[in-house]
């Protein structure tokens, strides 16, 4: 694994476990009310697989486009695409 490649997972796997702490310290209702905005979320997405399947390819082919070396630049396009999937006015997590 390059030293970019190691740098970029241990970015991404710290973010994971500050989500993972903030959700778990969470009062319960905001557990709920969290959980509920996923599920929804995951439905709509369901109920427009085409689009969803077609906003997916499009930001994994971006991300394909970049250099090998621009990892910062990618895990942006990742966190666009997780931001158009799942986001909403509401920021729930960080």
């Amino acid at each position: 694994m390059s030293k970019a490649n190691t740098i970029g997972a241990l970015i991404l796997g710290a973010a994971a476990g500050v989500a993972l702490m903030k959700f778990f310290t969470m009062p319960e209702y905001e557990k709920e009310e969290f959980l509920a905005h996923l599920k929804n979320r995951a439905h709509d997405l369901l109920d427009d697989a085409e689009g969803t399947v077609d906003k997916v390819k499009a930001h994994f082919s971006e991300i394909d486009m970049k250099p090998k070396e621009a990892w910062v630049d990618k895990l942006f396009v990742a966190k666009r695409l997780l931001t158009e999937l799942f986001g909403s006015e509401r920021r729930f997590l960080i």
